[in-house]
């Protein structure tokens, strides 16, 4: 059961509020968060930018059509020094039109090539060196660059100036000879900064006197920020919502036991094709992100997938948690009738209060539902940046999450750099970037395994009220003997992080528990 009000609440302002249960959305307080699936005097958005697939294509494409590589939004290759199963694609920041941040939050969401599963969440063993004896226990998202501003990179055809924006590296077979697994990836980017910039319209200005807030009508409709007039807005970030500019809906949210072997979840709602998710895995009673951290040959996580409206575990390892939460975002189109703006239904006994982009059709899509009072919002309860000093350290932010479920979502921000191997190998140079968290144990074999977390590793632990962030700035990242002679005195050789941690930029979201 839930409670919707579109107009004044108690403070006499304007609004759109769904409540859980009983609770009434005209009279409740706005600081007790847990009781809201949906608050428009929220003024920090958690809004998807663009979700891309960067399927096979075989050949190199240029979008928009008929730009080349001075001007493209989106350039996708063949990797000619390797084999037609892999591709580079060139993402400029202005591919993703909303996008309102040089440096934005951003993931890249990684499949197996085997089964198209995803796997980001599980950590996988990668031996090199001089007898396989150097070792690296880390997550899938350590191969991608991340996201960079005075990127120069690498093309088919040379070298060239890409300028704020990304390359991601796709595999999509499994070439003979090679020891450890490549992979794809759909990447994910959020309209949020992901270095220390401040959210845009993140603050209320004074309100303003006689303000069309709530705009209602045939052409669909929009709700202002507390502060901003509908009659005078200059730029998307100034509105709650409008019929093309979704809050983020949850659709499903569990903290599940994994136990090895299969095993499924039903969230009571289809999901559709290629549904973005946050899932993390963990042991005990401590909540960790990306990943816990792991000793030596440690593997653990499990893949997963989603079936009807099922998420599905497939967990070779051992048993541990699972804690997701699965958006109302996808890649699918929208529908076509005459469906009204507000829609008023009934289903399971729940009534049910819809806005919809107008003239969506009887089932409408995620991409028409701009709000569904059955699915609540995700809301920042607290975001911030941190400053990262060398050594192993750890960050501490506090934080009130009462009667919410709470996530955390983090970049590692970072100087500039040059590089030529791994997640830099397509793009020798760089100003700035970030990148999404990643675990990275690195060692090496002698009599037993020696070493630890990579400077370029950082996780998170997180309760309902508390998140401490673990970084480990000037640890090398990767370990090694170079030849026999260097194995059979103990020389261990280092690689260090070409453009190490300065930074966090960090989001505490909260979904109503």
């Amino acid at each position: 059961m839930t409670q919707t009000l579109i107009g004044l609440d108690y403070e006499g302002v304007p609004a759109v509020k769904i409540t859980k249960g009983s609770i009434d959305p005209a009279e409740e307080p706005d600081d007790n968060v847990g009781s809201f699936l949906y608050n428009s005097k929220w003024t920090k958005d958690y809004k998807i930018a663009g979700i891309d697939l960067m399927p096979q294509v075989g050949a190199a494409t240029f979008t928009p059509s008929g730009s080349g590589l001075s001007n493209y939004t989106k350039y996708t290759e063949p990797v000619g020094s390797f084999n037609i199963n892999r591709q580079n694609s060139y993402f400029r920041n202005s591919y993703f039109p909303n996008l309102a941040y040089d440096l934005p939050l951003c993931e890249v969401k990684t499949k197996r090539i085997s089964n198209g599963r995803f796997f980001g969440s599980v950590i996988t063993e990668v031996l090199t060196g001089y007898d396989r004896r150097a070792g690296n226990w880390r997550t899938p998202a350590r191969e991608w660059f991340g996201w960079g501003t005075g990127m120069t990179v690498y093309y088919n055809a040379g070298s060239g100036y890409l300028g704020t924006g990304t390359v991601v590296t796709n595999d999509f077979v499994w070439p003979s000879g090679q020891l450890n697994e490549p992979f794809y990836n759909n990447i994910v980017v959020w309209n949020l900064p992901g270095d220390s910039t401040a959210i845009l319209d993140g603050t209320p200005p004074p309100p303003v006197g006689g303000a069309t807030v709530i705009q209602l009508d045939s052409a669909g409709m929009r709700v202002a920020k507390p502060g901003f007039n509908l009659n005078s807005i200059s730029r998307p970030t100034q509105l709650a919502f409008d019929t093309a500019n979704h809050p983020t809906k949850i659709i499903g949210a569990a903290d599940i036991y994994c136990p090895p072997g299969a095993s499924s979840y039903d969230i009571g709602v289809t999901i559709p094709p290629n549904a973005v998710a946050d899932v993390h895995f963990y042991q005990g009673s401590t909540i960790y992100y990306p990943m816990e951290p792991v000793g030596f040959e440690v593997k653990y996580g499990a893949e997963y997938w989603f079936s009807g409206s099922t998420i599905q575990f497939n967990n070779p390892y051992t048993a541990c948690r699972a804690r997701f939460i699965i958006y109302a975002v996808s890649t699918q189109g929208t529908t076509s009738g005459d469906n009204d703006v507000i829609r008023q239904f009934t289903s399971g006994g729940e009534n049910v209060v819809q806005i919809l982009r107008p003239g969506a059709g009887a089932n409408p899509t995620f991409a028409d539902i701009v709000v569904d009072s059955r699915w609540p919002c995700i809301q920042i309860l607290k975001e911030g940046y941190i400053s990262v000093g060398t050594g192993i350290l750890t960050h501490t932010v506090n934080f009130d999450g009462a009667g919410c479920f709470p996530m955390v979502k983090y970049m590692t921000v970072h100087g500039g750099g040059s590089g030529s191997g791994g997640p830099e190998y397509f793009v020798p140079s760089w100003s700035s970037r970030v990148r999404a968290p990643f675990l990275n144990l690195c060692g090496v074999y002698k009599v037993g395994w020696s070493g630890g977390q990579g400077g370029d590793s950082t996780y998170c632990t997180l309760t309902n009220s508390q998140a401490t962030f673990y970084t480990f700035r000037g640890q090398p990242i990767r370990r090694y003997y170079d030849d026999f002679e260097d194995y059979n005195n103990n020389v261990v050789s280092y690689d260090y992080d070409p453009s190490p941690i300065v930074g966090i930029r960090y989001y505490i979201l909260g979904i109503p528990a």
